[in-house]
């Protein structure tokens, strides 16, 4: 049974209970989206980046693990480490909780063990959404993208802010341009998304779950256009 819902904003609020993934290359604004989500159908967002630093804060063993790669080291955590993230999420849930992940899983390692790690807590992948954009349109969003320092919050250049000394809307923190968000960054990422991500993304759609989203738009339709999609099983 599929529901329609309209451009009108008269049915946020109305709660479902899938698990959705939105995945997207660099700058296709899966994160805004499954922000949107969230809101508007009462699901929980698992951000992965904000539970990393979350943990990260946390007095323990993985949380002074999870501090040294982020925080010092400035790397990527491995797979083992985000399947624990998942597992502490899910436990702490109740299973009728709706959830929208958002950026996972970016590889066929963390997709096997994504699904498995699901199925032990009696959940199930119901829909997984590509926000799809161009290589060109990545590198021009990316390019006038900052984040605040302190509180990570993401600026866009021109719309948001409009010099770079300006200060965060929010803490008041420093604005400042992501080491990774050069052209020649963009352009490494976009490859890795290629070569790592899209298997597991056409590995959904043999599945026969995806639906591709036309990132281009305006995001009020691409929020629309995905909810368009979101069928209760």
């Amino acid at each position: 049974m599929t529901f329609q819902f309209p451009d009108s904003k008269a049915l946020w609020g109305f709660k479902i209970f899938l698990n959705i993934i939105i995945l997207g290359q660099a700058g296709s604004g899966k994160g805004t989206q499954a922000g949107i989500l969230a809101k508007r159908y009462g699901l929980d967002h698992f951000d992965t980046g904000k539970l990393l630093r979350q943990v990260a804060r946390m007095d323990g063993d993985l949380g002074r693990e999870i501090h040294e790669i982020i925080n010092v080291k400035k790397e990527l955590v491995p797979s083992r480490i985000l399947k624990e993230i998942v597992q502490l999420r899910l436990s702490d849930m109740p299973r009728e909780q709706g959830i929208v992940f958002d950026g996972v899983p970016r590889n066929s390692e963390q997709a096997g063990y994504f699904s498995e790690t699901l199925k032990e807590f009696g959940r199930k992948i119901d829909k997984v959404f590509f926000v799809n954009i161009s290589g060109e349109e990545s590198i021009r969003r990316i390019s006038f993208r900052r984040v605040c320092k302190d509180c990570k919050k993401v600026f866009i250049m021109g719309k948001d802010i409009r010099k770079e000394t300006d200060r965060c809307l929010d803490c008041g923190g420093e604005i400042m341009h992501r080491i990774d968000d050069t052209i020649e960054g963009i352009k490494k990422r976009l490859r890795v998304f290629e070569e790592e991500t899209m298997p597991v993304i056409n590995s959904y759609k043999r599945e026969g779950i995806l639906v591709e989203i036309d990132g281009g738009q305006t995001i009020e339709k691409v929020s629309n256009d995905v909810a368009k999609n979101i069928e209760i099983q």
